[in-house]
C-alpha cells in the first residue's frame, strides 16, 4: 500500500509542477502526444507542396496538361494558345476562367522538378475522382499536347507514359486507351 501512495503522490507532484510552469509561462504541450499528432498533421498540410495537396480533377488535368508543355522548358507562344483553345473546349470554361486556370498551373508548376518526376503523386490525392472516361480524356489532352511542339518529343512521351502508367494501375484498364 505505501508503494501505491508513494506512486500516486509522484504523479499528483509531477502534475502539479506540469501546472505551475504553464503558469509562468513555459510551453510543455509538446508532451502532449495527441496536441503533437494534430500539430504535425496541420504542418504537413499547409507547409507542403501545393501540387500533391489537389483535389480537383479539373486543376489536377490542368497541371498534368501544363507540365507536359512546358517539360522542354518555357511555354511558346503557339502552346500557350493551344493550352487556352483545350481549356476552353475540353473543359467548358470561359476564356477568362481557361486563362486563369492556365495562369495558376503554370504558377503550380513552379521549377517544375516536382511536378515533372512525380505525376502519381500529384494524382494520388485527386485520383478516386477521375472515372475512366475522365482518364481518357486526360489521357487524349496529354498526348494532343505532347504532340504541338517537337521538341524534347522523348521527355514529354515518357512523361505521359507516367501519367498513363498511374492511371492503368488505378482502373486496371491495360491496354484500354
Amino acid at each position: 500500500m505505501h508503494i501505491l501512495l508513494g506512486l500516486l503522490s509522484t504523479i499528483v507532484t509531477i502534475l502539479v509542477l506540469f501546472k505551475r510552469l504553464s503558469d509562468a509561462g513555459i510551453d510543455i504541450g509538446w508532451l502532449n502526444p495527441f496536441t503533437w499528432r494534430r500539430r504535425r498533421a496541420w504542418r504537413k498540410k499547409y507547409q507542403g507542396k501545393p501540387i500533391f495537396s489537389l483535389s480537383d480533377p479539373l486543376e489536377v488535368a490542368a497541371l498534368l496538361a501544363t507540365t507536359t508543355a512546358k517539360i522542354d522548358g518555357d511555354l511558346s507562344s503557339e502552346e500557350k494558345t493551344i493550352l487556352l483553345q483545350l481549356f476552353q473546349s475540353e473543359f467548358h470554361k470561359s476564356e477568362k476562367e481557361a486563362s486563369d486556370l492556365l495562369m495558376s498551373s503554370i504558377y503550380l508548376f513552379g521549377d517544375g522538378g516536382d511536378a515533372m518526376a512525380k505525376p502519381d503523386k500529384i494524382l494520388r490525392t485527386s485520383l478516386n475522382s477521375f472515372s475512366p472516361e475522365k482518364a481518357q480524356s486526360v489521357m487524349s489532352l496529354l498526348k494532343t499536347i505532347s504532340n504541338i511542339d517537337q521538341k524534347n518529343q522523348v521527355a514529354k512521351q515518357a512523361y505521359v507514359d507516367k501519367v498513363e502508367a498511374t492511371f492503368d494501375t488505378h482502373f486496371k484498364l491495360g491496354d484500354q486507351w
